[in-house]
């Protein structure tokens, strides 16, 4: 009776954990289409629980189907969800993802697991097959989370994956001595087979809430990056380039760091959208985004202004430097080279640096807007000191 009650709490713990962790699935399967595009790996994190629930579907046909039918199907789903897990977590962390080899891996082990159920009869070999091909894809899963994960959550799903390895080792290479050719799946002549089952289902739903975890934190993030970038260039938009340059204005009172704004606006840009259209606008304006960024030093930021301008702020910079500093990304953007999808362009820059007697950074960038005037006045493509 002992026998009977174990065995059953072995799969009804499997199943429970199955069930929850498929509606898990089917929500991360649902809420990925309101999610932005670039948040990738959710489907095949939603998939996998379904796939792990079709396994314990599998299994509770043992005794009303072949064993070979009921091993190789569970076996073969199960490790299709612990793939599947690895594929979404690598996408979402945004590393190259390569199916072959573990396709080859899972259709391997179930080679192996064929020959030991029709062949060779013997439970102790298909549990060392099986054991140790689901270690390798979580040592896998564990191996990219320590070298590409950030955050609680990502460190939550490495403990998971690293306790699911050390535990499908374990079981693996214990297999005969605990085990006899004839133990069935959910036997319960082992308390250590009834802790593998109920610590593997348990981590399969640790990993699951962690993925969740994970896609709301980068959703979070990309809704944080939206509220400060500029949509279009990826620089930031005007209310968070000045946010800083307030910041930077306050240290400049409290502190004595003085700093400096560039106002930069690209010469004739009306020009370029009306002879070649407002996408080539639009990606010259791309272009020029990514050369100012380049050209400043890493404690820099450049921010779009509005339409065609940027402004710049430079930390802890004198009149000198700045004026050097506008002076290169000038002769940068001069030199960007035209193409067949953005035509060549200049920009005229003024500089400003504050000063004793500015109540507020609007007093720089009101001096940097005369300068930038002055510019434009002069010729265009050339710096001005206001």
């Amino acid at each position: 009776m002992t026998s009977l009650d174990l065995r059953s709490f072995n799969f009804l713990a499997a199943l429970q954990c199955a069930v929850m962790g498929a509606v898990m699935g089917a929500v991360l399967l649902g809420i990925r289409h309101n999610f932005p595009s670039n948040i990738k790996g959710l489907r095949y994190w939603g998939l996998a629980p379904l796939l792990a629930l079709g396994a314990t579907g599998f299994y509770a046909l043992l005794g009303h189907a072949p064993a070979v039918l009921v091993g190789l199907g569970g076996n073969g789903l199960l490790m299709a969800c612990t793939v599947a897990l690895l594929a979404g977590t690598r996408e979402f962390l945004g590393q190259p993802w390569r199916w072959w080899p573990w396709v080859a891996l899972v259709l391997g082990c179930l080679a192996g697991l064929t020959v030991f159920f029709v062949v060779w009869p013997d439970y102790r070999p298909r549990m060392l097959i099986f054991g140790l091909g689901m270690a390798a894809i979580c040592a896998a899963h564990t191996q990219v989370l320590a070298r590409h994960g950030r955050g609680f959550a990502a460190r939550l799903m490495l403990l998971a994956m690293a306790w699911q390895t050390l535990v499908l080792v374990t079981r693996a290479l214990s297999t005969y001595w605990i085990d006899a050719p004839d133990t069935q799946r959910f036997d319960a002549g082992s308390v250590i087979h009834m802790v593998f089952v109920a610590t593997f289902s348990f981590s399969i739903l640790l990993v699951l809430v962690s993925a969740q975890l994970m896609a709301s934190e980068r959703v979070r993030q990309e809704f944080e990056h939206l509220a400060s970038h500029d949509e279009l260039t990826g620089a930031l938009n005007r209310r968070a380039i000045l946010r800083l340059a307030e910041q930077a204005h306050a240290r400049w009172q409290h502190e004595g760091q003085a700093y400096a704004l560039l106002l930069l606006d690209l010469d004739h840009f009306k020009h370029i959208n009306d002879s070649r259209g407002h996408q080539a606008g639009d990606r010259t304006l791309v272009k020029v985004a990514a050369t100012l960024q380049q050209g400043l030093r890493p404690l820099d930021r450049v921010g779009r202004y509005g339409g065609e301008e940027f402004v710049a702020l430079l930390p802890i910079s004198d009149l000198a430097s700045a004026q050097r500093m506008a002076e290169r990304l000038r002769a940068r953007v001069e030199g960007l080279p035209a193409d067949t999808d953005t035509p060549a362009c200049t920009v005229s820059i003024g500089v400003a640096r504050v000063q004793a007697g500015d109540a507020s950074c609007d007093a720089v960038v009101g001096r940097a807007d005369r300068a930038l005037y002055q510019a434009k006045a002069a010729g265009r493509n050339q710096v001005s000191l206001g």
